[in-house]
């Protein structure tokens, strides 16, 4: 459908591997902030 080769997934998967690390990091500290202000509010 796509007619992905060697060389476009070669070319392809480094930004797809960056996009897939930023939006993990965002939804880890997404979640740690989350926690942070529930800690801060305990008190």
């Amino acid at each position: 459908m796509f007619g992905i080769d060697a060389y476009t997934f070669e070319t392809v998967w480094p930004s797809l591997l960056g996009v897939a690390a930023m939006a993990g990091v965002m939804t880890w500290g997404f979640f740690k902030v989350k926690n942070l202000m529930n800690e801060d509010q305990n008190q």
